[in-house]
């Protein structure tokens, strides 16, 4: 499922690259910065110049964009423009004379770009669920990165991407290697994830974008197993439930526990009714309760679900079913 970034799980716009045409070799010593520091595409944007090897202070400095003059003052160290959509640039060229009249000459491509980091977690929930299955203790999460450099459209396969992961550095990289497997910690605990997109063919354009992966308990929930309906996912039992008949059926509904253990059988499930462990049949997702008598009657119901290959994957609830005088 998705989650996009501005920042997610929404889109994070990371945008522009600088490629430098320097003039003179002094002017490796002359940086640029922009604010926002990723400006997306059609976005004001301030772009500053910084320098310890020439006094900007004292120096004329004049600003051209797309070939449009635009500032020129002494000490003139920033303008502000805007980002053109997918495919377009802007051209600035900044033209430096300091004190003593020696000229620097300086020229950048501002290039929009967009990252999409998506993650999904490989971890189990109900059918028509709709939310998002969320990582847990040593589940394991799919994260996918859609760059946009030049248009909506572009192929993804065509650009070289690195990872970080937990700050791990390079656990993936590779010519559209858009996709990466991360591990999770303890609930509670982030995992960072980083992906730098590139495209090969121009230097100077790698961009990143990071996003907070976070592990979370997993959980159960009750749901009523009608004999004609099924299980009744759209009200969840909570607390206490009452019913006129003289059997019912509770259904216990794993939530966040990871697919391939839920796939090969090991959950292992615990179930106690009014204090007193149980055993069950064939089903151990599921546990009948019945009436003795014609008088109302309460049974308290109580389960834990424990992963027997990652055990710290557990987590339990409990409900009381009241059955009501005939």
């Amino acid at each position: 499922m998705k989650s996009r970034n501005i920042i997610l799980g929404v889109t994070m716009t990371i945008g522009i690259f600088f490629v430098p045409n320097i003039a003179l070799g002094a002017l490796d010593l002359v940086t640029f910065s922009t604010n926002p520091q990723t400006p997306g595409p059609n976005q004001p944007v301030t772009v500053s110049i910084q320098s310890y090897a020439i006094d900007l202070n004292s120096s004329r400095i004049t600003w051209y964009v797309d070939k449009e003059a635009v500032a020129d003052g002494v000490a003139e160290k920033s303008i502000r423009t805007e980002t053109k959509g997918f495919g377009k640039t802007v051209t600035i060229n900044v033209v430096i004379v300091d004190a003593g009249g020696a000229r620097f000459d300086k020229e950048f491509l501002l290039h929009p770009i967009e990252i999409d980091l998506l993650w999904e977690a490989d971890t189990y929930t109900p059918p028509f669920y709709k939310g998002k299955a969320l990582p847990t203790y040593k589940s394991v999460v799919k994260a996918t990165a859609i760059p946009r450099m030049y248009s909506t459209a572009d192929d993804p396969a065509l650009f070289f991407y690195e990872w970080t992961i937990n700050r791990i550095q390079g656990v993936g990289k590779g010519l559209g290697k858009g996709g990466a497997l991360i591990p999770m910690k303890y609930a509670g605990s982030p995992v960072p994830t980083t992906v730098k997109v590139s495209d090969p063919n121009v230097e100077g354009s790698a961009r990143s974008v990071t996003q907070n992966i976070l592990a979370v308990e997993p959980t159960v929930l009750f749901y009523e197993q009608a004999p004609l309906l099924g299980t009744v996912f759209d009200r969840a039992l909570t607390g206490t439930a009452n019913t006129e008949g003289t059997t019912f059926r509770v259904r216990a509904t794993p939530y966040f526990f990871s697919n391939d253990n839920m796939a090969n059988g090991e959950l292992v499930y615990t179930w106690q009714k009014d204090g007193a462990t149980v055993a069950v049949g064939l089903n151990p997702n599921s546990l009948e309760l019945g009436k003795a008598g014609t008088a109302t009657q309460s049974s308290k119901v109580g389960l834990t679900i424990q992963n027997r290959s990652r055990i710290l994957q557990k987590a339990g609830g409990q409900v009381t079913i009241n059955f009501s005088q005939e």
